[in-house]
């Protein structure tokens, strides 16, 4: 939440949460707009604190446990990441690529949604490795025990 409220106080401070100044609309004046500045604070920080722990849950199972399987069911939880960011950039892309800044957004989004990419066959690929080595062998099963 702290987060939330830091990101949204920084907003405000560049200049976002304008709204027209209804005292004196003749000559276009504009005043801080609290009713949506406080409505999105308070917004996001539900969110937080629902999205929080759950997050925070899905980064303990990613991390937890030993075993032959453990990385196959951990690594849905290590997916999570890599999904959202490319959720996320792609939804913002088609609002912020028609905006002001399109010759930027569209090169940065498309790099962050490609690491994202990256980063989760990195997580496909490690778990299948991970789990592949430890499997039994039938030759290491076979073998007589050492005298």
């Amino acid at each position: 939440m702290i987060a939330v409220v830091s990101y949204y106080v920084v907003k405000a401070a560049q200049g976002d949460f304008r709204v027209p100044d209804f005292n004196d609309p003749a000559n276009g004046a504009v005043a801080f707009g609290w009713n949506e500045f406080l409505s999105m604070i308070a917004v996001w920080c539900a969110f937080a604190t629902v999205l929080g722990p759950v997050c925070g849950l899905a980064g303990y199972f990613s991390r937890s446990g030993s075993g032959s399987l453990r990385p196959l069911l951990r690594l849905p939880f290590r997916l999570l990441i890599p999904v959202v960011i490319i959720a996320e950039t792609t939804m913002r892309l088609h609002y912020e690529s028609s905006g002001p800044d399109a010759s930027v957004v569209g090169p940065v989004w498309t790099t962050a949604r490609l690491l994202a990419a990256a980063l989760g066959l990195f997580f496909i690929v490690v778990a299948g490795v991970t789990t592949w080595r430890s499997r039994p062998t039938v030759a290491s099963s076979a073998a007589p025990p050492p005298n």
